[in-house]
């Protein structure tokens, strides 16, 4: 039976790595390490957390002998505008010079940076895939995609775009929380449930369309969305939990489908705001 011993080392920038048979995993990215780094051939992994906070990082090439990159990588690189994968990859790829980490197989992206583009036909974007991108000011998510996992855009709070999201059956826990910049927020009429804080913090969001089909928003969804002034909710609606709307405290109208105040009063969260249901959907 053969014994492996785990060896350490760095390279000239800084860069650590372990060795282990025929494994070498990159382990940690020095913060201070400037400009454009290629990854050496010889690495196999990419640990998790290994490529975080490099302020000075501009530019990223992977090569294609790594095969497995795990999760918590490239938050808080807030100069990093170019992540490519190597052509002849085997297992990611940077498809349509998207400055994105894709899964071949699965068309799923699992990271992106500041100037990260969705290609069409990605049906899946990871955990995490864009946390703390606090740069990214602009991302479009075509209708290929069928799930955006949980903590995806947590915290990129430079996003000034309107979010429209169809296809998909559910807003998972924190996707969005802490996007300050977001103004308007479409959800379409594929999507089941808004999870769990799936919004919260989104303080310059004023308009929410939720689109017929939707029957579930959980606790904490908006909440201290501050600025949010106007939703659409459709007659689908089957529970929305009491703190769903917790500290937004300048709503002025909440629009529902005629001949549904009733029904729409039975949940907590809206009967404080009673007097601004004024204008009915038809």
């Amino acid at each position: 039976m053969k014994t492996f011993v785990r060896k350490h080392f760095k390279d000239e920038y800084g860069v650590e790595f372990s060795t282990c048979g025929d494994i070498t995993t990159l382990t940690r990215m020095p913060s201070g390490l400037k400009g454009e780094y290629r990854i050496p051939d010889f690495v196999t992994d990419i640990g998790a957390y290994a490529i975080n906070g490099c302020n000075e990082l501009t530019s990223l090439i992977i090569p294609k002998t790594v095969s497995v990159i795990e999760k918590n990588n490239f938050e808080l690189c807030e100069q990093l505008t170019s992540l490519v994968v190597e052509q002849g990859n085997p297992m990611f790829d940077s498809r349509d010079n998207c400055n994105a980490i894709i899964v071949t197989a699965t068309n799923t992206l699992v990271h992106g940076c500041n100037s990260s583009s969705i290609p069409e036909g990605i049906e899946v974007i990871a955990d995490s895939a864009f946390s703390q991108r606090r740069n990214l000011s602009h991302i479009s998510i075509p209708d290929s995609v069928v799930y955006i996992g949980e903590f995806a855009f947590l915290g990129c709070f430079s996003l000034e775009s309107e979010i429209a999201l169809q296809g998909i059956r559910q807003v998972t826990r924190s996707c969005f929380d802490g996007c300050s910049n977001l103004k308007k927020i479409t959800i379409g009429s594929g999507i089941e449930a808004i999870e769990t804080s799936a919004f919260a913090g989104c303080s310059m969001l004023s308009e929410v369309v939720i689109s017929e089909g939707t029957k579930y928003i959980e606790t904490w969804t908006f909440a201290n969305c501050n600025n949010l002034a106007s939703i659409i909710l459709p007659k689908s609606i089957e529970r929305i939990e009491p703190t769903a709307f917790d500290r937004c405290n300048r709503i002025e109208r909440i629009l529902i489908p005629q001949g549904t105040v009733e029904y729409f009063m039975r949940f907590d969260a809206l009967k404080q705001f009673r007097h601004r249901i004024s204008t009915f959907l038809k």
